[in-house]
């Protein structure tokens, strides 16, 4: 799927506005099961990799408002969206957001209390390599979340359980718990590595 972005990975335009309004609402359960995994706890620094629309950075700000949240997204579209949407919390400094690419983050070496990634792993250009950079960037003890489509298809193949598991290992990840959100309609299934 990354070799062909197309608007799904690299939203823009009016077409991209409009996909980003498909992406908050179509994307709800996953952002609120995704951060429900991650037991946000005060002060804590986190990062988003591919936020979109801005929606998983915004309910975690309103889950906790004292934790400070950095987002990074390859897409100026969403960029402009998230900001937006986050207005309020990029103002009072609680969330930073910022054009990047999970393969080459542009931030200190244990910087994060929890990452994570919702839906987005698919459109990296090189899936290991940004594997890598969330074990970098997070801090000992901390938690790295990779949220994916629970599909047995392509795209989703490369990203089965056991795959998305041994990729998590070999970045360097101590520990994976594998979670499944068991909702038929909307098959979810969220790895959860330790550093």
């Amino acid at each position: 799927m990354n070799d062909r972005l197309g608007q799904p990975g690299l939203p823009h335009g009016l077409v991209g506005r409009m996909l980003g309004g498909v992406m908050r609402w179509h994307n709800r359960p996953d952002n609120e099961w995704t951060l429900s995994l991650l037991d946000i706890r005060d002060n804590e620094q986190m990062l988003e990799v591919g936020f979109g629309p801005g929606a998983a950075i915004r309910l975690a700000s309103q889950l906790n408002a004292s934790v400070r949240i950095t987002g990074v997204d390859h897409s100026p579209e969403m960029l402009a969206a998230a900001e937006r949407l986050n207005h309020d919390a990029v103002a009072e400094g609680r969330v930073r957001l910022t054009l990047g690419s999970a393969d080459h983050l542009q931030f200190a070496d244990n910087s994060f209390d929890k990452v994570y990634s919702i839906n987005c792993i698919y459109f990296w250009p090189a899936p290991a390599r940004g594997l890598s950079e969330l074990y970098r960037v997070v801090k000992r003890g901390g938690l790295v979340a990779i949220t994916v489509r629970d599909k047995e298809r392509p795209p989703y193949d490369a990203f089965r359980p056991e795959k998305l598991t041994n990729s998590l290992i070999e970045a360097g990840f101590s520990s994976v718990a594998i979670n499944r959100n068991d909702v038929p309609s909307h098959p979810l299934i969220c790895a959860v590595g330790t550093k």
